[in-house]
């Protein structure tokens, strides 16, 4: 392959990844937001909330390393 063509190649790629690590971080940015709106009256509640959220990020990790298979 010409190496002008593999720098190309490189370069959408990186691109790529950074785009879906970009959108990535906005979601679980506006996750972490949502549950700072709550305004919880306890700590208990936003354990609660944080907690919730750590298993739904263990949940995508297992599935993301599932699928990588």
């Amino acid at each position: 392959m010409d190496e002008a063509l593999i720098r190309q190649l490189k370069n959408r790629v990186e691109e790529e990844l950074q785009q879906r690590e970009a959108a990535l971080l906005e979601f679980w940015l506006q996750e972490m937001k949502n549950i700072l709106v709550k305004r919880h009256h306890e700590l208990a509640g936003l354990q609660s909330d944080m907690k919730n959220m750590v298993a739904r990020m263990e949940t995508r990790l297992r599935t993301l390393k599932g699928s990588s298979r």
